[in-house]
């Protein structure tokens, strides 16, 4: 079984990602993490996708591809349940993505658009606050701290992340949709496209994806 989750950062796809891979269980696949994986680890791949980041450029679909092959590959074979949260991004990397499945004789499963209205979703993100010193996260909303805009654990002031400020997200929001929103008509055209709102409380969402992926083992 293969599940790609399609959707925005802030719409909750990595929390939920990994409630499913813990219940059935599956192997997540993030790209952001296997990226920091293999940069920390200083792998061949990892190593080529550094340059690229320290340069500020884009680390091209190519090497993606091939940090995600390395992954399903080096996965045990007894293993053959994955989630990829947040990727593939463009039509591009999910032609790669199709390609590389069908040299294993699998395929897609199903791609899960996790909906959330862009309003809420702005919202959500810009109220996030961190502490500088232990790195625990906040909400002005949902977690507030007992006091205000001090670390519950250091008492030190919460700072808002660069990219959680309103105007990043926007614009980071508007080059995500330029670039995934394709994808939606891609998978929908395959009959493998479900939506979930993901606007509810986290215990909703996922018993709506329960659902859906039962119907797929089952």
């Amino acid at each position: 079984m293969f599940i790609v989750f399609i959707g925005p950062p802030g719409v909750g796809k990595g929390t939920q990602a990994n409630m499913l891979a813990a219940k059935y269980p599956m192997v997540k696949i993030s790209t952001g993490d296997l990226l920091r994986e293999a940069i920390k680890e200083k792998t061949v791949l990892g190593e080529r996708a550094k340059s690229f980041m320290e340069r500020g450029e884009l680390v091209p679909d190519a090497l993606v591809i091939d940090l995600v092959n390395e992954k399903v590959t080096g996965t045990p074979k007894t293993t053959n349940s994955f989630i990829f949260d947040g990727f593939p991004r463009t039509i591009e990397q999910a032609k790669e993505l199709d390609h590389l499945l069908a040299t294993k004789g699998v395929q897609i499963s199903m791609a899960i658009d996790f909906s959330m209205d862009e309003e809420e979703r702005v919202s959500r993100l810009s109220g996030r606050r961190m502490c500088p010193k232990c790195q625990r996260t906040y909400h002005i909303r949902f977690a507030k701290p007992k006091n205000d805009n001090l670390c519950d654990v250091c008492n030190v002031p919460l700072i808002q992340r660069s990219d959680d400020d309103e105007a990043v997200i926007r614009q980071r929001s508007s080059v995500y949709w330029d670039l995934t929103r394709p994808l939606l008509d891609f998978y929908r055209q395959r009959n493998l496209l479900q939506t979930i709102d993901a606007s509810r409380s986290i215990d909703l969402v996922f018993k709506d994806l329960d659902k859906l992926v039962s119907k797929i083992k089952s």
